[in-house]
């Protein structure tokens, strides 16, 4: 018999569907460290956004103030004057304010001063409305 047969009966040689499927494992274990190192990332940051006088959106659509926050990852948010929410921490889903505000020395929530927006910052804003990272 020919030896190059009984060669590749035996299942020698050279194989690129196995190297094809070693290169898609490698890209599905890559992309799924990628993955927690983007959600651990965006929990951190959470973590530090979440502060007196940051105004939020929660999962469920409700905006409001947050209002303190405690060592057990809960979160009082005002949603009208008087009315305080205990929620968790992650059922903050953004936050309104570009960059978290601070409390102000004397310990109140810092109140946010309206501006007038131009037409292409209103249309920039109205088209980044609703992305996060994950479809930005």
């Amino acid at each position: 018999m020919n030896p190059l047969v009984i060669a590749q009966a035996a299942g020698g040689g050279f194989n690129p569907s196995l190297i094809l499927m070693v290169a898609l494992f490698a890209v599905l274990i890559f992309m799924m460290f990628r993955g927690r190192k983007k959600q651990a990332a965006q929990q951190e940051k959470l973590k530090n956004n979440t502060v007196p006088g940051a105004k939020v959106m929660t999962n469920s659509g409700i905006y409001g103030t947050v209002v303190g926050v405690d060592a057990e990852d809960r979160v009082q948010v005002e949603v009208a004057p008087g009315v305080v929410l205990n929620l968790h921490r992650q059922a903050i889903a953004t936050f309104l304010d570009k960059d978290a505000a601070t409390p102000a020395a004397s310990g109140e929530v810092a109140e946010s001063t309206s501006t007038t927006e131009t037409p292409e910052e209103s249309l920039r804003r109205l088209n980044d409305e609703g992305k996060d990272e994950r479809n930005a």
